[in-house]
């Protein structure tokens, strides 16, 4: 990005980079998802805008940091840092996305979230694979959500008496995340304000 200051930039319906949002909002998942939401209510779902969200503070002295000593870790066990794989896109809706797009250093505030609806994959900040998972849990009056890029790593199955601290995978290496399902997971748990960076606010109806 290469900038300091942080804005919102609107993204041309008609450009490639509006199309591979629309794409990744619109995909569906391999396996069918466990969540339910209310009758047809994805259907009638259509994307009004989308603004990229350009906060160099944050991307560089939160988000890089953190990619960087991910893929360090992750190397470290042996394993490939694969793109997709140990960081994905992932939806995250709330009414408190000003606060987070203003932040200029920090962002998500895993200490801090859950406390509406509670933890039952354990403590920190909580995102969905599908961009569905959002709409049909009717979280956002607003009809805002941003779309992350997260840096997921190696994840393990969430729990509520997990409290920001993850088990070991491989000392001195802990797991990176935590997710509702190890085989086809809809739900993550970032516990590190640089682990997702909030790169558009989506806005449908």
């Amino acid at each position: 990005m290469g900038k300091k200051d942080k804005k919102l930039q609107a993204v041309d319906v008609n450009s490639e980079e509006f199309k591979a949002v629309k794409d990744i909002f619109d995909a569906s998942p391999r396996d069918p998802p466990a969540y339910t939401g209310a009758p047809g209510l994805w259907d009638r779902t259509r994307i009004v805008s989308v603004e990229r969200i350009e906060n160099g503070l944050l991307e560089g002295g939160a988000a890089e940091p953190y990619y960087e000593s991910l893929r360090r870790s992750i190397e470290e066990q042996g394993i490939s840092f694969e793109e997709g794989v140990h960081s994905r896109w992932g939806f995250h809706g709330t009414e408190a996305y000003e606060a987070i797009l203003n932040d200029p250093l920090t962002g998500f505030q895993p200490l801090t979230s859950g406390q509406r609806l509670g933890t039952v994959w354990g403590s920190g900040t909580y995102f969905a694979r599908d961009a569905r998972y959002v709409v049909d849990s009717q979280l956002c009056p607003s009809k805002k959500m941003l779309m992350c890029l997260m840096m997921t790593g190696i994840p393990c199955l969430g729990d509520p008496e997990q409290h920001g601290v993850l088990p070991f995978r491989q000392k001195p290496h802990r797991y990176n995340c935590a997710v509702d399902s190890l085989s086809s997971p809809e739900v993550f748990v970032l516990h590190h304000p640089g682990a997702a960076y909030p790169a558009y606010l989506i806005t449908f109806s």
